[in-house]
């Protein structure tokens, strides 16, 4: 038998210990991200009655990836509705009304007046949801129109025949400075130049000196957030936040419940 000595020395054991090392750290890695989790925060809201007091939310937010980058993230949400994840730190405030809900993210809070809806130059994440019914319609054929018109052509032909709103506005040539990616025949992924109109600058962001980043999910099959806006912009010391916080919504846009299914 040889000595134990030899038997650590010999190139098969080397082998087994380096491949352990590696499996372990490997497992320790996926276990961290896979178990990253994020404080999670209560938007207050223009809405009509709204009490955030009546809400038990819980302390944080399943948030997957890298644990070094889920440091520095927040999901924020409003009383009734979807949230978003934005840097930590940040403050929020959400609108609610007939035509659906918005949650807006800024590195600092928004002084009132909060109507009407303010608009943004700097940095930001916003969040839309537009419901099929009463005055969302209009918006939401519209940006069926632009983005998904095989898909969204029910409500199109719909929203035209009650003739409420200017044939022209149907009119909707694609934005030449936009960088447009189809994810699905339902989702897109969109790059609105710095400086210029486009997709980004459809709500309250305003054009600036930096890029805005979007996703766009249409389900024109329900009524309630048929459609779900989604929108970035964040200064280039939180690139690696902006990537992240994109992964996670276009993960959470494809999943039933959004957000809340990671924490399934």
């Amino acid at each position: 038998m040889a000595p134990e000595g030899a038997l650590r020395q010999s190139p098969v054991y080397l082998l087994i210990q380096l491949l352990l090392i590696l499996f372990c750290g490997s497992a320790e890695s996926v276990s961290a991200a896979e178990n990253s989790r994020v404080s999670q925060y209560l938007c207050p809201s223009t809405e009509v009655g709204a009490d955030p007091s009546r809400l038990r939310l819980p302390q944080s937010m399943a948030a997957p990836g890298e644990t070094t980058v889920a440091q520095q993230l927040a999901y924020f949400r409003p009383e009734r509705g979807s949230g978003v994840f934005g840097p930590k730190g940040w403050s929020c405030r959400a609108w609610s009304g007939s035509s659906g809900m918005l949650l807006l993210v800024t590195p600092k809070p928004l002084p009132p007046p909060y109507f009407p809806l303010p608009t943004v130059t700097g940095p930001a994440v916003l969040i839309q949801m537009t419901d099929g019914s009463d005055v969302g319609r209009f918006h939401l054929a519209l940006v069926a129109e632009r983005l998904f018109p095989l898909l969204g052509h029910d409500i199109i032909d719909r929203v035209r025949e009650e003739h409420l709103i200017n044939e022209s506005s149907f009119s909707t040539d694609p934005y030449p400075d936009d960088r447009l990616d189809y994810l699905s025949d339902r989702l897109a992924e969109y790059t609105t130049a710095a400086g210029k109109s486009g997709l980004g600058t459809d709500s309250l962001l305003e054009a600036s000196d930096l890029p805005i980043r979007g996703l766009t999910l249409l389900n024109p099959e329900v009524v309630a957030d048929a459609l779900t806006e989604f929108r970035i912009r964040l200064p280039p010391a939180l690139n690696s936040v902006e990537n992240a916080i994109i992964e996670l919504e276009t993960r959470c846009l494809q999943l039933r419940q959004g957000c809340r299914d990671l924490d399934d």
